[in-house]
């Protein structure tokens, strides 16, 4: 697993507000360079809170990303 780089990723949700927008607009696209495993990639794209965590996601950035709670 890509434990650092799905971090890397929700700390970029949380501070980059176009990239949110962007994610907001069509997660695939937006997750699609991150260098994560098919099963981390679709925890984002379908917006997995608990599934992220699981997979070694912080849940203070999954709970902390604005914005992403009706996603």
């Amino acid at each position: 697993m890509s434990r650092y780089d799905l971090n890397v990723l929700l700390y970029r949700l949380k501070k980059d507000r176009a990239f949110r927008e962007r994610f907001r607009s069509d997660p695939a696209a937006a997750v699609r360079a991150a260098d994560l495993t098919d099963e981390e990639r679709e925890a984002f794209v379908r917006w997995d809170p608990r599934r992220l965590n699981e997979l070694g996601g912080s849940l203070h950035l999954v709970l902390s990303i604005p914005d992403l709670g009706a996603h």
